[in-house]
This record gives C-alpha cells, sequence and structure tokens, in this order.
C-alpha cells in the first residue's frame, strides 16, 4: 500500500501524458543532437601506436662491429630500436558534409616529445580525399606559432629525411648539414569530407634521446556552429545517450509499475461499492455480461468490488435466484424471455433484445421455411429435406438445446408451440442412441455450439442467437432462414410479424437496495454509457436509450 501510494503520488504530479512524452523525448534526444544540434561531427581513433619493434639484439650478438659496413648497420639498427608508428583514422560521422570552412580551428595531434620524420595518407574513400589532405598536412615543432609557414609541409619534412638518416647514422659529419629542426605535431588543413567519408594518417615517429618508448598523443582542434569533434576510443562514463536511456527506462519502470500497482482513475459516472456478486443464467447473454462485468471490476475494482460470471442455463440461473432468501442479493440471474417463478416474486429488469434465428447446413438449399413445415419437421412427420424442396434425398438432422435453456424454451413457446421431440442421437448424423426415434435429433450445451454443429452437418437444421450465428459463419456455411418470409426489423417492432424474439432479464431476489453491491451494477448494466457499446456491439438492442428512458419495443415481451 505504501508504494501504491507514493507511486500514485508521483503519477498524480506528473500526469500519464507527460510521463509518456517525457520516455519519447528522452528517446529521441541523442539523435536530435547528432543530427540538429551537432549536425556535424568529425571522429577520430589512434588504432596502430607502437614502436617498429627491429632492435638491436637482433642484428648482431652483443660485441663492438668491426667492420665499416657492420657499425653503420648497427646504427640503422639503433636508429629503428627508437622509431615509432602512429595509425589514426579520421571520419565524418555526423548527419551533413563538412568543408574547410566549417573549422574555427583545424585538426592537430602532437605526440609529446617524439619527432616527426615522416608521414602518409592511406584508404581515404577517393583519390581526391587522399591528394587534398596530402596537400594540407603542415608539421610544427615545439613553441612555434600557430601558423605554419610553407616549409612545413609534407614536401618539406621528406626532403629533410635524408639528412635526418645521414646525422644518425654517422653520415652528417660536415657542418654544412643542418639538422636543427624538429617537428612534433601535424595539422591536418583545408580537410573536407563528405557524410561516411574517412581517411588513415599515418606518421613516423622518432623517440627523444633520453627515454624509451613514448605513446603520448593529443588531438585539438574545433568545429563552428556547435559541431563536435571526438575520440572514438575515448568512452566518458557518462554520455548523452547513456544519460537520455537510463532516465527514459526508469520512466518505462515506472509507468509500467504504475500500471500494475496504480487503480485506474474513478470514473465519477459510476457509484462503486464493495462486495462480491454472483451472475448465472442464460449462456447466450453470458459472454457479453462477462465483458461487462469486467469492464466494470476495472472501474471499481480497486474499491473492493468483484463480479464472477457463469453460464447455467436461463432456467437453472432463475431457479438458483428464487431459492435464496428475501434479503439475498449476492447472485444475479439473466434469462431468456420471462421465466416461471414457481409462484416466488423475484425482481426482474430489461437488459436487452435477443434476436434468434432458424439456421439450416447450406447443403439444404434453403432461405425460407413456414411454421407448419417446421412442426413438420420437428413431430417427425417430415424426416428428408426432398420433402420439403423437391429434389435430391437429404435426411433431416435436428441439433436442439437441453431442458435448462431458455433459447429452446423460447423456440418451443414463439415458434414451435410444442416440445422439440426426443434426444434420439449423440453424433448428430444418425439415431445411435435411440434407433426407433421418429426424428434425428442431438443437443448442445450452448446457442454457439449449435450453430457450429449445424455449420458442419449436412442436412442440419438449428436455431441460435444473432451473435452465435454471425460468429458462425465465418467459419463454416450455414443459412438463417427467414420464417414464414418474415424477419425481425426494429424499426417496426412487433408488427413485422416475426416472433423468434425475446428480451433478456436480470432477475434478483428482491430489488437492490440503493447502496447495495447489486445496486451499482445493475445501474451500470443498464445505464452506463460503456456498458450499452457492449451490448450493441455484440448484437443485441440495449432497453435503456441513451437519455435513460426504457425502449418501447422491450414492452411487448
Amino acid at each position: 500500500m505504501v508504494v501504491q501510494r507514493a507511486l500514485q503520488s508521483v503519477l498524480d504530479f506528473l500526469g500519464p501524458g507527460n510521463v509518456v512524452l517525457g520516455i519519447v523525448l528522452l528517446i529521441a534526444t541523442p539523435f536530435v543532437d547528432r543530427f540538429l544540434i551537432r549536425r556535424k561531427r568529425i571522429t577520430y581513433r589512434v588504432l596502430y601506436n607502437s614502436k617498429i619493434g627491429l632492435g638491436l639484439e637482433k642484428l648482431h650478438d652483443g660485441t663492438e662491429p668491426a667492420k665499416a659496413g657492420q657499425r653503420q648497420l648497427y646504427q640503422v639498427s639503433e636508429l629503428l630500436d627508437r622509431m615509432s608508428i602512429v595509425v589514426i583514422r579520421i571520419r565524418n560521422t555526423g548527419g551533413y558534409d563538412i568543408d574547410a570552412d566549417d573549422f574555427e580551428r583545424p585538426l592537430s595531434f602532437t605526440f609529446g616529445r617524439r619527432v616527426v620524420w615522416n608521414a602518409r595518407v592511406s584508404e581515404a574513400s577517393t583519390e581526391e580525399i587522399r591528394a587534398r589532405v596530402r596537400a594540407g598536412l603542415r608539421f610544427f615543432g615545439a613553441g612555434t606559432g600557430p601558423e605554419p609557414v610553407e616549409r612545413d609541409s609534407l614536401r618539406t619534412v621528406r626532403e629533410r629525411l635524408p639528412l635526418w638518416m645521414a646525422r644518425w647514422t654517422g653520415a652528417a659529419q660536415s657542418p654544412q648539414v643542418e639538422v636543427e629542426q624538429q617537428w612534433h605535431g601535424v595539422r591536418v588543413e583545408d580537410l573536407a569530407l563528405r557524410r561516411k567519408q574517412k581517411f588513415k594518417l599515418v606518421v613516423i615517429l622518432r623517440e627523444p634521446d633520453d627515454s624509451g618508448v613514448t605513446k603520448d598523443i593529443e588531438a585539438s582542434g574545433k568545429l563552428r556552429d556547435s559541431g563536435l569533434l571526438k575520440d572514438e576510443k575515448r568512452e566518458r562514463l557518462v554520455t548523452l545517450p547513456r544519460a537520455t536511456g537510463a532516465l527514459a527506462v526508469l520512466l518505462t519502470a515506472f509507468l509500467v509499475l504504475s500500471l500494475v500497482f496504480v487503480p485506474p482513475p474513478a470514473d465519477s459516472t459510476v457509484a462503486c461499492v464493495p462486495g462480491v456478486l454472483r451472475v448465472e443464467g442464460s449462456s447466450v447473454f453470458m459472454p457479453v455480461a462477462q465483458a461487462v462485468a469486467q469492464d466494470y471490476e476495472r472501474v471499481c475494482g480497486s474499491r473492493g468490488a468483484r463480479v464472477a460470471t457463469t453460464p447455467t442455463g436461463s432456467v437453472e440461473g432463475v431457479r438458483a435466484v428464487t431459492a435464496l432468501g428475501p434479503d439475498d442479493t449476492g447472485l444475479l440471474a439473466l434469462a431468456d424471455g420471462r421465466q416461471d417463478t414457481d409462484g416466488a416474486t423475484p425482481h426482474s429488469e430489461q437488459v436487452g433484445i435477443v434476436v434468434f434465428h432458424v439456421i439450416v447446413n447450406a447443403s439444404v438449399g434453403l432461405d425460407t421455411v413456414t411454421t407448419a413445415q417446421l412442426r413438420s419437421i420437428y413431430d417427425g412427420t417430415t424426416t428428408d429435406w426432398n420433402q420439403v424442396r423437391g429434389g435430391e434425398s437429404l435426411p433431416i438432422r435436428i441439433v436442439g438445446r437441453g431442458g435448462e435453456s431458455g433459447s429452446r424454451e423460447l423456440f418451443e413457446q414463439k415458434v414451435l408451440g410444442t416440445g422439440e421431440g426426443e434426444l434420439s442421437s449423440n453424433g448428430c448424423r444418425t439415431r445411435d442412441r435411440v434407433p426407433g426415434a421418429a426424428t434425428i435429433r442431438c443437443e448442445r450445451g450452448s446457442n454457439p455450439e449449435v450453430a457450429r454443429e449445424v455449420g458442419r452437418t449436412e442436412g442440419a437444421i438449428g436455431y441460435a442467437d444473432a451473435p452465435s450465428v454471425a460468429q458462425a459463419r465465418k467459419a463454416d456455411p450455414l443459412t438463417a432462414l427467414t420464417v414464414d418470409g418474415k424477419a425481425f426489423d426494429p424499426a417496426v417492432g412487433v408488427e413485422s410479424g416475426y416472433s423468434f424474439w425475446t428480451v433478456e432479464y436480470l432477475y434478483t431476489r428482491a430489488r437492490p437496495q440503493p447502496g447495495s453491491p447489486a445496486a451499482s451494477f445493475v445501474d451500470y448494466l443498464l445505464r452506463h454509457d460503456s456498458a450499452r457499446a457492449r451490448l450493441t456491439d455484440a448484437g443485441y438492442l440495449p432497453c435503456t436509450t441513451s437519455e435513460g428512458a426504457p425502449l418501447e419495443l422491450c414492452n411487448h415481451r
């Protein structure tokens, strides 16, 4: 409860809509930052930074070389042992092309006290990029000014490379050989890269005389207009994508917990009352009643309201209600039409109009039937469809309901005027139960089962409510017949002459007292807009109008 109240307080303060909006904005922020705010982006990564690896021990046995050629080779190996190579990949990873004018300060790399001996451009996306970068390389030494001069180009470096080699191999003994210039860094001037273009910068370096191998590298430079220059290898602990992603996860977790533990806001139009109710009875109407009960619990469940539904049949449901004490209103029963209550006086409410159809398998080949023909079929006088429509022989197979069914009672009262006949078949195809019976007749436990069986059995005839027929038609071929050429028309009502329809009634042992759980649920079922919408969507006509007035047609049954 403490957690629930805390979640409710935070949710009330922030608002569910604001939480969802916050999650969306947090997820979108890194993309906005990359493609809109910091739309221009250069990233670099040091792929290799190590010595060449050719040491003295690999060229002689440790004694002083005697011959001049050996001494020179020794000096070369000593030089190579102090050389290192750096490979840097540079890419445009932003959303837009980058021109030279986009740099406020050019991209530069320094290598500590190491001296640049040579450089090259490798694996450029295009030859044009390779040539442009080579032309734009500028080399500078420690303490030089911010503006390099022309002699600091790649050409200058390479022209002086033989002098350096002569100096370090002992060939530069005369004062005419100048070796004073030392470069410790390189700039990439006039750099221009289109989206996803890249190149690699390879730099050869010499270690200072008084140190071992070093790996110092520093990058500098700046893009205009909030552009970003980033080292791909240097991952910060807190980055924008990580921060926004973590916050989005926290908000999502909070929203999920709120949905699980925080009840939905109370509907001011529903007078919720705590208590447990049971709804039994009509298997025809129970699916929509269950949906309404679930809607009611979503609104009132947090206040202790519970509604359980069980399809037991109209007759059995009403019988259970009438057996209760006069003050017991915890059980409600749904019934297809008014029920005989054996002298008891339960309270009833009209819920909605239920229309029924006489249905046949598509193999029968009819779309209408008369009342006289139905009576002849059900009493066993007519046993083959060729007696009704002529043509080829097709045995008539009757699919009905059990004695507790309100649908069967309605069919017998409003259509046949008599009982259906005896149960003679289990499989609905032959008289496998009573071989000498006048008809082939089986029973099923609900109207949807009857409709499915009729759709699957050649020559079958039965009856079901309109929603069950519509559902069965999605899978099996069956036909809803007109009776005496008539069909139900709610606009005309009883004047249409169609008799196979009824009103669904809700029975309680006595009128529910105001403020009781039963009174709250009954009011919701009959008058709330969401409950009326459930009935309409399922194919029923509510007996209460949107204005709360009773529907006149319901009073004719």
